[in-house]
């Protein structure tokens, strides 16, 4: 079966990048085309940037009178294991893309993937950007637990997990609530895994297993929350052993170059 990115999208090959545009033919290759020489001079001096870390770096751009979010996949750029699994999966852009068009099918709010491109060498994936419309609204606080909760309660509903629903990660707008950076969602009968994205929304919003109705997921919450905090102190101590042993983290010893 025919995924939805790729039934409603157009691609095609220029300049030693891959393009993806979506939307069908009308707002397809022929507008983004046009379009890929602007994208990549605004990338040198975009109108704002809205966030930049090991991460990602988000952009604000301009077209043609109309706003644009270009989100670049900074660790498609600087981790070798995600250049080398895109060899056989999914890159992180192209993920981002199926969870943002499906999500929308089922009437979850995430704003729509316009165009995605990415350079390969190699077979591998090197650089990935994604381009989507600017959905203006503000950033969700812990005010806004009631409409997160019920938000979240509606992607399991649909068989879908979020896995970082923390409210900087949801955006209020004038239609309703939307989440933003659908990268880690991911589709799943799991009660376990839902049980587990109420114990991390209960981290900043205390009331979420109230109100999402914890007794519906049983001895599964109790079982997500042990799972969580073995995590934590399995981490915790790794960064204790590694700081007694005098390790960084790539295992190597501190100031060993320095000190020789």
């Amino acid at each position: 079966m025919q995924s939805s990115t790729k039934k409603d999208s157009i691609e095609w090959k220029e300049n030693g990048w891959e393009y993806r545009a979506f939307g069908g033919v009308s707002l397809g290759a022929v507008v983004w085309r046009s379009r890929v020489g602007q994208i990549f001079e605004k990338l040198k001096a975009p109108d704002q940037v809205l966030k930049d870390d090991h991460r990602s770096k988000v952009l604000l751009i301009d077209l043609e009178g109309v706003p644009y979010i270009v989100k670049i996949f900074v660790l498609q750029k600087t981790w070798w294991w995600f250049r080398l699994t895109s060899l056989l999966f999914p890159t992180i852009g192209e993920i981002a893309c199926e969870n943002a068009v499906a999500l929308n099918e089922v009437g979850l709010l995430t704003p729509s993937p316009s165009l995605l491109l990415q350079k390969r060498r190699f077979g591998m994936v090197i650089e990935s950007l994604l381009v989507y419309p600017y959905l203006p609204g503000r950033t969700a606080t812990i005010k806004d637990a009631g409409e997160i909760i019920e938000f979240v309660h509606r992607m399991h509903d649909s068989n879908w997990i979020h896995r970082d629903p923390h409210p900087a990660n949801f955006l209020m707008t004038g239609t309703g609530l939307a989440t933003i950076d659908p990268v880690r969602a991911k589709r799943s009968r799991s009660k376990y895994l839902k049980a587990y994205d109420v114990m991390l929304m209960e981290h900043d919003m205390p009331a979420a297993p109230a109100l999402y109705g914890k007794e519906s997921l049983g001895i599964h919450y109790v079982l997500a929350k042990a799972g969580h905090d073995f995590i934590r102190f399995y981490r915790k101590s790794k960064k204790q052993l590694r700081s007694i042993l005098g390790l960084g983290k790539s295992g190597n010893l501190m100031n060993r170059s320095r000190n020789g």
